[in-house]
């Protein structure tokens, strides 16, 4: 599995199922902020980020964190990534 940084980076764009994360109680999109790596042997990475919810107006733009399974953000639609030559900060 590649490192967490290849994954995602922030600016990048996630759209999560409610099984695609640990203590999963909904789905969650959100623009990512941050990128918090774990051990190799970890399934999952912790991403914060603000919501992007349309359903729940209230919800939109609200500071989430999820733990992200690796498997999962490698699936194609997951992650949209963003122009990675525009520094939105260090991946």
């Amino acid at each position: 599995m590649p490192d967490d940084e290849a994954l995602v980076c922030p600016g990048d764009l996630v759209a999560l199922r409610q099984c695609d994360h640990l203590d999963g109680k909904r789905p969650v999109r959100l623009r990512v902020q941050e990128v918090w790596p774990s051990p190799e042997w970890r399934s999952w990475v912790l991403l914060y980020g603000r919501e992007i919810n349309d359903e729940e107006p209230d919800r939109d733009g609200k500071a989430v964190g999820v733990q992200a399974f690796k498997d999962v953000l490698g699936r194609p639609g997951v992650v949209i990534k963003t122009d990675r030559r525009l520094p939105p900060g260090p991946c």
